[in-house]
């Protein structure tokens, strides 16, 4: 089908996803924040895109291929020719997390390696170790005001939040990272365990999706994707992995 235009009538941040009203007659299309592929920063209300209406396996309409062509107005749009001080403390520590990691890294022959930096390499367990390479990019990400980008931290829970039971349920609740920053965890216990006796002062790591929100950002995607589509993601509380 053709490409379309309309306005993003409704968004919801901490579940990426909203509803476009087309400028032709017909119903509000649904739309996630992956149809929009890269953005800047986080859809709104009243952002004019552009989309192509496609039908899913059940022969829903929804909006692909989404692509913002006028955005409203923001409030305090980010200094592009001041560094944000939190990134400039953090890349200060991250200096100092290779020279750290490089006694480790004759034991980590014949072990599975995942990738925390392009010229360095780490098991999974040591990542976990290296808050302040993660809050350096989850600082980046806000100070850019960039959403749709796969993160993982460890972090502090500060509150519990009642569950969201609109749609999917998800738990909620707000992890205060090494550097500062917050971010909102929505956990789709739909897909995913609850995270089981969770309180405040509890640490908790997590691998999941970063969206912007003035507030420090929404981290959600922490389950694994049943389709097999979207990289898996995981909390990490108390010696359980729920995903």
């Amino acid at each position: 089908m053709l490409p379309q235009t309309g306005t993003i009538k409704a968004w919801k941040g901490d579940r990426g996803f909203g509803f476009i009203k087309p400028d032709t007659d017909g119903a509000d299309l649904f739309v996630h924040i992956r149809d929009f592929g890269r953005l800047p920063e986080a859809p709104r209300v009243g952002d004019r895109v552009r989309y192509r209406p496609t039908q899913d396996a059940r022969g829903r309409w929804r909006a692909t291929d989404v692509k913002m062509q006028k955005v409203q107005s923001r409030i305090g749009p980010p200094d592009r020719g001041r560094r944000n001080p939190l990134v400039s403390r953090l890349a200060a520590k991250r200096l100092l997390i290779p020279l750290a990691l490089v006694s480790v890294l004759t034991a980590l022959v014949g072990k599975t390696i995942v990738e925390l930096e392009p010229e360095l390499s780490v098991t999974a367990e040591q990542a976990e170790q290296a808050p302040a390479t993660h809050d350096l990019e989850l600082a980046r990400l806000y100070e850019n005001r960039l959403s749709d980008v796969q993160v993982r931290g460890v972090g502090v829970v500060e509150r519990v939040l009642p569950d969201d039971l609109e749609g999917s349920r998800h738990q909620k609740f707000i992890l205060r990272l090494q550097s500062g920053q917050t971010l909102l965890v929505a956990h789709n216990i739909d897909l995913a365990p609850r995270l089981t006796g969770l309180e405040k002062g509890d640490q908790v790591s997590f691998n999941g999706e970063y969206e912007w929100t003035r507030h420090g950002g929404v981290v959600h995607w922490t389950h694994h994707d049943p389709a097999g589509r979207h990289e898996h993601g995981w909390l990490k509380h108390r010696g359980r992995t729920y995903q």
